[in-house]
């Protein structure tokens, strides 16, 4: 289980907003063309130092087999579509089944293959030749959705202080003065009231929708006019009401969450 248990005097710590410069990624680059793998590098190395963060630590690799023997772990993978041996669809779907939380970048030539990337949620495709700029742009996204994902969360029980990462949360619910948060191995009882919680709405990919439910989109499996249905990565679901009124305004953010992901 995931958790940490902290005093309470340091509950504040983790409910403001995460720190400019604070987060530190790995990095890996998969392309057959060794003056791709430079400039890439070269981009991101330079990227990293105008925004003031850490540079992170980048593993080339020319093969989808290479990269997989090496059993690397990353936060963010730049795959060619067209390599030796192993294709970078097939690379890029097993470190999804590795790391759910990789983002995915796939660098191409060609659109014939975005039917399959779409299958593991590619984060964005980069049309070769690489635009720095574009580069630039969607790296940013991708390091904001990695901090807000793992941004600390601390839940005061009546035992302690419990701090959970953001992407473990599933839903929040409030019952009959009593609020109920629901991990993705755990449920934690609180005091505190629903509004209390509203700091999530600021994290990505959570949602209000309805006075007694906050979920996260990253689990919602289907959902109808008045009901939000949640898979959890055991297998068991789990329901939230739906306002009917912010039906249209859910499924425009739940729309624009999925799109944001691949």
């Amino acid at each position: 289980m995931n958790q940490t248990w902290v005093d309470k005097k340091i509950i504040s710590r983790y409910n403001t907003p995460p720190k400019k410069g604070g987060i530190y990624v790995r990095i890996l680059l998969c392309d057959d063309d060794p003056m791709i793998l430079v400039q890439m590098e070269k981009y991101l190395k330079e990227y990293f130092q105008k925004a003031h963060l850490r540079v992170p630590d980048i593993a080339s690799y020319t093969s989808g087999d290479a990269l997989l023997r090496s059993e690397s772990t990353a936060e963010i993978a730049f795959l060619d579509v067209e390599i030796p041996g192993l294709s970078g669809i097939y690379t890029g779907e097993k470190l999804k089944k590795k790391n759910p939380s990789i983002k995915i970048f796939i660098l191409t030539s060609y659109m014939d293959y975005l039917d399959e990337a779409m299958k593991f949620h590619v984060f964005r495709y980069l049309s070769k030749p690489i635009e720095k700029a574009r580069l630039f742009r969607n790296v940013k996204e991708a390091l904001y959705q990695i901090e807000m994902e793992t941004r600390p969360v601390a839940i005061e029980t009546k035992d302690g202080v419990i701090v959970r990462q953001a992407e473990d949360i599933v839903f929040v619910e409030t019952e009959r003065h009593k609020t109920k948060i629901v991990t993705i191995d755990a449920v934690y009882e609180v005091n505190s009231p629903l509004r209390m919680w509203n700091d999530l709405l600021q994290i990505g990919g959570f949602y209000q929708t309805h006075r007694s439910f906050i979920v996260n989109m990253r689990y919602v499996g289907e959902f109808t006019k008045d009901t939000v249905k949640l898979n959890l990565p055991d297998g068991q679901t789990c329901s939230a009401y739906l306002t009917k009124r912010r039906y249209s305004d859910f499924k425009s953010n739940y729309l624009l969450y999925l799109e944001s992901t691949r």
